[in-house]
């Protein structure tokens, strides 16, 4: 026979050989099939079963911790951002203040130097005047005599 006889003749040929014979074989196929049942449920399929059961538990507590934790961690890192939001702010309320205190005790110092200064300079204003007018009153009879002297000097000859 050739391929193409083959080819056209099989559904023929199908037709004629039926793929399952149905005879007495079947209920002996069923009881073997039935005894396996019984055999290996127990043996097998029960702890397979259970198994799995275990394994897809025991992930599904794996995620749900995982999720808890993850959000354990958000809820401490927010925390953790809050007070370290509220020591910047403490430090920089902190330091502004300690800020301003230094000012005012340098402006404080400043003010008493400058008041101190200003005395010193109105006292050395004074004394200076006092010297000053003292000096005058000095030289005020001596101013003739003084004079004959410089011009005895400069001219050379006694006037």
């Amino acid at each position: 026979m050739s391929p193409l006889t083959l080819l056209t003749s099989a559904p023929a040929l199908l037709a004629a050989f039926p793929v399952v014979d149905i005879d007495a074989t079947i209920f002996v196929q069923m009881g073997i099939f039935g005894a396996l049942v019984l055999v290996l449920k127990p043996v097998l399929f029960t702890p397979w079963l259970e198994a799995q059961a275990k394994r897809v538990a025991s992930i599904d507590g794996a995620f749900d911790k995982a999720k808890s934790l993850r959000s354990e961690a958000d809820e401490l890192s927010s925390d953790y951002d809050a007070k370290l939001a509220a020591a910047r702010d403490e430090a920089l309320t902190m330091r502004s203040h300690m800020r301003r205190e230094e000012e005012a005790a340098q402006a404080k110092t400043l003010a008493s130097a400058r008041a101190s200064a200003s005395k010193e300079l109105d006292d050395n204003r004074v004394r200076i005047a006092a010297e000053t007018d003292q000096a005058r009153e000095a030289l005020g009879g001596k101013v003739d005599e003084l004079a004959d002297q410089i011009t005895a000097k400069v001219l050379g000859r006694a006037s």
